[in-house]
């Protein structure tokens, strides 16, 4: 613990005045709602047989001026009263965590010339990776419409310093790419006494032979594990076998639901993320949803929202993850191994992910979701 203290005030010595400075005023809610509350409803939705769907603002409420994945897009969800925000992490080329949602910095960092996304076969799109937490808060960011403003990229570890400080009724999901940026978010989330109000998102196929070792990295703060179709594989090919074979059969199904009901017991589980596309029709997640859907289990979901060329009718309205333009959610369909194909993608209508049992909802339009008929039961977050 010692050494994750020093490396997270030594960060913080540096780079404070850098993304906090960007606060013009204190965020001020018109809701007082208590973010261990709003933690305890997410994991446990459900009041009889009905269940209360929490929003999760993807990247913040953007806008003009206001970039995505910073202190400006958290203060106003903050500010819209959404319970929760999802912030996207990757890790600079020293190791250090930084808010950005693409591999690449093209996209949101200014730069002379710009890159331009609709046109990506050449120009400056360097892979965070391979950045310096130095040139990063020497950058600037660029708004959805590419224009350059006066916030700079966010270090996690001031991030959550901000919303701890300014924006403290919300709780935070990371969505987090290795087990070395796990575990750092929960060195942050344990220094910062948060860990009752961040939630540690990561895919299950980052530990399929061994889910015990979940804690290892997550360390008691809350966490999520993802589960997509593609994830569903690995799982049921990774070794891990829980009971199957001794007290039922041992088929592919079997071991990834061996594999969920192993983390499930884990210190911190939150809820589990299930990537089905179809809540209507047959999906390789398809059985997986309607178990956990029967037992009435806190299940995420994200809700893709289109952010470009919208005008299109060829569907290729989303930023791949190298921050280009654009992509159809048809081009991600999963072909698999054991649990049969996505055939289409029917998650933009939240209204049916809602239908199918899930618990909480990732978009990019929270207010969508807050304004329609869903039922929020924000009472239980005071």
């Amino acid at each position: 613990m010692k050494s994750s203290r020093k490396r997270f005030k030594t960060l913080s010595l540096v780079l404070a005045c850098a993304s906090l400075t960007v606060l013009s005023g204190l965020a001020s809610a018109a809701e007082n709602w208590n973010p261990a509350h709003i933690l305890n409803t997410m994991k446990s939705p459900y009041q009889g047989s009905r269940a209360s769907v929490a929003v999760i603002a993807h990247r913040g409420l953007v806008g003009n001026g206001c970039p995505e994945n910073s202190t400006c897009s958290i203060l106003n969800t903050y500010n819209n009263n959404i319970e929760a925000i999802e912030l996207d992490v990757k890790q600079s080329s020293d190791g250090q965590p930084w808010l950005f949602h693409d591999q690449n910095a093209g996209r949101v960092i200014a730069h002379s010339p710009s890159f331009n996304i609709f046109q990506p076969g050449n120009g400056w799109n360097p892979d965070i990776r391979t950045m310096t937490s130095h040139e990063l808060v020497n950058s600037f960011l660029r708004d959805k419409g590419f224009a350059k403003t006066n916030y700079r990229p966010l270090p996690l570890a001031n991030a959550l310093d901000a919303v701890h400080h300014y924006a403290n009724h919300m709780v935070v999901v990371l969505d987090l790419k290795t087990l070395d940026a796990v575990s750092r978010a929960a060195d942050l989330a344990l220094y910062l006494g948060m860990q009752n109000q961040v939630v540690l998102k990561f895919s299950a196929s980052l530990l399929p032979r061994t889910p015990s070792d979940i804690t290892r990295y997550t360390k008691g703060v809350a966490f999520a594990p993802t589960v997509y179709a593609g994830d569903m594989d690995r799982l049921a090919d990774g070794g891990y076998t829980g009971r199957c074979g001794t007290t039922s059969t041992n088929t592919p199904f079997c071991r990834v639901n061996a594999w969920i009901e192993q983390a499930r017991g884990e210190k911190g589980f939150a809820w589990l993320e299930i990537g089905n596309k179809q809540p209507r029709r047959s999906d390789p997640t398809g059985e997986l949803l309607a178990g956990q859907q029967a037992e009435h289990r806190a299940l995420g979901a994200f809700s893709p929202v289109p952010e470009y060329r919208l005008g299109s009718p060829d569907g290729q309205h989303f930023v791949r993850s190298n921050g280009t333009c654009c992509a159809a959610l048809s081009d991600y369909l999963t072909r698999t191994k054991h649990f049969g194909n996505e055939v289409a993608d029917d998650r933009s209508d939240f209204g049916v992910q809602a239908l199918a049992g899930f618990t909480s909802i990732i978009s990019d339009d929270p207010l969508s979701i807050t304004r329609s008929h869903i039922f929020r039961n924000t009472s239980r977050y005071e």
